[in-house]
């Protein structure tokens, strides 16, 4: 057993104690190797010279063992080289001493008994006995608080190594105090024997020496996070390497009061409950900003006491910022983006020489209002009040309008498509819209209107328009040959629809049949779709100028039905 722990201890991963204790297995092996050669001899000299061979062991075997089980029950780094030669060198003292007792008799001073090699022991075997019992002791209790701490398998771990030490341990006590012998022996070496079971089991279920355990304060120092531990007088008990390099932090920091970093000074004094509640801190002697929160350490028993753990995000502030004006950046360009589109739109649904909508628009406008009137009409059905409101849809045209603008020319045209445009507008309610249909054409919408109020509309545009003349103000820039400043008249075609729902392309085609029996009738007239009398309003206004033309055009319309 001993050399198949050797084996697996020598193959193990460098863990921490893994040399120490492959030697102390040597050496107990030693020890028992001794111990066999002396039953296994009649001759007393042989006998009382592996005696003295077994010092070797004697020593070798506890200190070894000792220094094994701290460095793996710690988790720390590896055992020194000078660790293992030192006590190397203890063990060999040791046993020279035994070699040379003849010279000094330090160890024995006399045989007792030659059956049981029971000697009267001089002062270094005292000695002997003290250093090895205090190395055990104390690595015994260390490893027995640390055992408890642990958890899991490097708890399972920790026992067994402690029964393979305590058991050889008792048995020796019994024997040097009590005089306990096993085969007219100290039974230690054959108790270590029995032990290496509970040895080999931790190697081969306990992966011991396989998966170590990590010390914590291993962990501690590792940590990138800075953590300080304070009494409950504000006395720094503990920090790690991390916490240490914070600006203000002395050079040696442990029982000091802690009064740098101003801010997490500060910062203490603000918190009445250390609940562990995160807090951003910026420090300016090295302007990194750290999360910090402060936990209570009496679960440890440590009444007052407090730690302080602290998370550098500064980096995850310059991210943040980053992503920021990032956003910023793009919300600006996006801003940009849906202002020139809007515009872009604008552009698209508006006329540039009148600045109305333009036909698109009113195709785009017309579906929704005539959808909220068959909803309106739906709900009259079920018991609502029916409106008495119309919508009601006119395509006005100006009269000789191409004769016209060959006559003074397209500016001038423009002009005027500009002032009638403007007297259009003018005259509307709120919920009315006006568009430009094409060419001389203008559409109005009156979504919520009536009949006797569509023929007041007719009669004011009528009016105004005939007060406007190319001399007004309006047109300003027009030059115009004496008194041959003719009046301005418009035709329209008028659709009222007082059902729920109807198509633009309706409509519209209803209004153009009551505009070409305007024209039909001569011009400067109102008539509404599905009349078979004229819409009341002021008598036919002819320009004389244009008086040809006119006729020509009726004629033109007459004959085409």
């Amino acid at each position: 057993m001993g050399v198949l722990i050797m084996v697996g201890t020598v193959r193990a991963p460098n863990a921490p104690g893994r040399k120490a204790f492959a030697l102390s297995i040597l050496m107990a092996l030693w020890w028992t190797g001794c111990v066999l050669y002396r039953h296994s001899s009649q001759d007393l000299s042989q006998h009382i010279l592996a005696s003295k061979l077994a010092w070797f062991g004697i020593m070798g075997t506890p200190l070894y063992w000792s220094l094994s089980f701290l460095s793996y029950a710690r988790g720390r780094e590896s055992e020194k080289g000078w660790h293992l030669i030192a006590l190397g060198a203890l063990s060999a003292f040791f046993g020279i001493m035994a070699l040379t007792n003849d010279w000094h008799h330090g160890l024995y001073i006399e045989l007792l008994d030659a059956k049981t090699m029971l000697f009267r022991h001089g002062w270094l075997y005292s000695v002997a006995k003290a250093l090895a019992y205090t190395a055990m002791a104390i690595s015994c209790c260390s490893g027995i608080v640390l055992t408890l701490r642990s958890r899991g398998i490097h708890q399972w771990q920790l026992w067994a190594l402690l029964v393979s030490a305590l058991l050889p341990l008792a048995a020796n006590i019994a024997y040097t105090a009590y005089g306990f012998m096993i085969f007219d022996d100290d039974p230690t070496p054959f108790v270590f024997a029995g032990t290496g079971a509970f040895m080999l089991g931790a190697q081969l279920f306990g992966r011991l020496f396989v998966l170590p355990p990590i010390g914590r304060d291993a962990i501690f120092a590792v940590l990138p996070d800075p953590v300080i531990v304070l009494d409950e007088a504000g006395r720094i008990l503990e920090l790690n390497p991390a916490a240490a390099s914070l600006p203000g932090i002395p050079v040696q920091p442990i029982g000091k009061f802690l009064h740098e970093p101003a801010e997490i000074v500060a910062f203490l004094k603000t918190m009445t409950e250390d609940d562990g509640e995160r807090h951003e801190l910026t420090l300016g002697g090295n302007s990194c900003t750290y999360e910090v929160s402060c936990h209570s350490l009496r679960p440890w028993g440590r009444i007052g006491g407090r730690m302080i753990v602290m998370r550098d995000i500064s980096l995850r502030k310059a991210d943040q910022t980053r992503l920021a004006d990032l956003s910023r950046d793009l919300e600006l360009k996006l801003s940009d983006n849906l202002h020139l589109q809007a515009l872009l739109r604008e552009e698209a649904i508006r006329d540039h020489l009148t600045g109305l909508y333009n036909r698109r628009h009113a195709q785009e406008v017309f579906p929704p209002l005539m959808q909220h009137r068959a909803e309106t009409a739906l709900s009259a059905t079920m018991g609502a009040e029916q409106p008495n409101a119309v919508l009601a849809i006119a395509i006005v045209d100006i009269d000789h309008f191409k004769s016209f603008n060959d006559r003074y020319g397209h500016q001038t045209g423009d002009d005027v498509l500009k002032v009638f445009a403007t007297m259009l507008q003018e005259s509307l309610d709120p919920s009315d819209s006006v568009f430009r249909w094409g060419g001389e054409e203008f559409l109005v919408l009156m979504p919520q209107t009536s009949r006797q109020k569509v023929e007041e509309r007719c009669a004011e545009w009528k009016a105004r328009l005939a007060d406007t003349r190319l001399a007004d103000t309006r047109l300003a820039g027009t030059r115009l040959a004496g008194n041959d400043s003719p009046t301005l008249t418009f035709s329209a075609g008028i659709f009222l629809s007082t059902e729920g729902a109807t198509t633009i392309d309706e409509a519209v085609r209803a209004a153009d049949v009551a505009l070409y029996r305007a024209k039909a009738d001569g011009r400067d007239c109102c008539r509404i779709h599905g009349d078979s009398t004229p819409a009341p309003g002021p008598t036919l206004s002819v320009v004389p100028a244009l008086a040809m033309a006119e006729s020509d055009v009726a004629g033109a319309l007459a004959a085409s039905g």
